[in-house]
């Protein structure tokens, strides 16, 4: 493995998650955070890795050519999938619950969705026709680290709100998953 090769697509995989024009990834992950704090940090932490591993399984899925899926159909669920989680938030705010397997399952469907939409950039970033491993994984590495940045930035933002003002959480969850809706249409629509 070529170390240099590593760091240069782990730094694309992490620029293309904190890229300011890709809101679509800050807004799903905004929508699947904004309900916890440091005390439930355990259930985000599940939450975020079955969407890894399905962000995982289409980007490898789609870089070796098994699936493809048409890109404009991948371009329309992504947007859902925020619009999904937002909603839930307004909908089904518990996150005093143990997480449930259904969450866990979601989380690894919208993970599928959203790694065909990484795939999508992957494949039009590499330079050679085949799939190359060290670039997959480099990748792969950066929007995993950047995902990490910003759902621990949420974190630490909402738990200190939360200390501030434990009875602001309620308002707080619905007025950012409502903000989450909006932008999500008015970008998308």
């Amino acid at each position: 493995m070529n170390l240099d090769q590593i760091i240069f697509y782990l730094e694309i995989g992490f620029s293309h998650i904190m890229d300011i024009g890709a809101y679509d990834h800050l807004l799903f992950l905004v929508s699947i955070s904004v309900v916890y704090s440091f005390k439930s940090w355990k259930k985000l932490f599940w939450i975020v890795t079955f969407f890894t591993i399905g962000h995982s399984m289409s980007l490898v899925i789609s870089s070796y050519s098994i699936y493809k899926p048409n890109s404009d159909i991948i371009e329309f669920l992504i947007p859902v999938t925020i619009i999904i989680s937002a909603l839930t938030n307004l909908f089904f705010l518990k996150s005093t619950q143990k997480i449930s397997y259904l969450t866990i399952l979601i989380a690894l469907f919208f993970g599928l969705i959203h790694g065909f939409g990484f795939a999508n950039f992957f494949n039009q970033i590499t330079f050679n026709d085949g799939v190359d491993l060290v670039a997959l994984i480099g990748f792969s590495f950066g929007v995993e680290t950047a995902q990490i940045l910003i759902a621990t930035s949420i974190l630490i933002l909402n738990s200190i709100l939360f200390l501030i003002n434990p009875g602001f959480r309620k308002n707080y969850v619905r007025l950012i998953s409502i903000i989450v809706c909006l932008l999500t249409i008015l970008i998308f629509i």
